[in-house]
């Protein structure tokens, strides 16, 4: 009795994903559900490891190089949308599929790997630094570093050698 409750309860469950993997919905594939049960439930599986959707190779390198050259400045994630000719939610959303973050988590990113480059290679105090880093001022640019190194940008440039 209860192995054929389970067994329509799976079928059911099956029967609601596929309705709405036809339906539109995003985050449910008709290619991407599994066996469950029987093998007249089975739902063909893709060949490959095939991830659709992101940034283009082209506009994700063009959106890194311009994130890079301006990083000093104000970056808007409009001005990023535009420069994909894409919508601000769809840029967004297909940026982080692309890197695996949102614009914004990868522009603090790039901004510490930059305070770390001139941490090591020059000798500008931390707010002149921070400025150009592209950190509004040194307090954000050291809670933001010390988020992501995990110590402070002044322990940093006394650790390296």
């Amino acid at each position: 009795m209860f192995k054929a409750l389970d067994e329509r309860r799976n079928e059911s469950s099956v029967w609601r994903l596929q309705a709405l993997a036809t339906d539109g919905c995003p985050e449910v594939s008709p290619l991407r559900l599994f066996t469950v049960g029987s093998a007249d439930m089975a739902i063909a599986l893709p060949s490959g490891p095939h991830v659709r959707g992101g940034l283009p190779p082209r506009v994700l390198r063009r959106v890194r190089e311009y994130i890079d050259a301006h990083i000093e400045q104000r970056i808007s994630v409009e001005a990023l949308a535009k420069l994909a000719n894409l919508s601000v939610c769809y840029f967004v959303r297909a940026f982080k599929q692309s890197v695996g973050l949102t614009p914004h988590d990868y522009l603090v990113r790039r901004r510490v790997e930059r305070t770390m480059e001139l941490l090591s290679e020059t000798d500008l105090s931390l707010s002149e630094i921070a400025l150009a880093a592209g950190f509004s001022d040194q307090s954000h640019c050291a809670r933001r570093f010390r988020q992501h190194v995990g110590m402070s940008p002044r322990d940093y440039r006394w650790s390296i050698p």
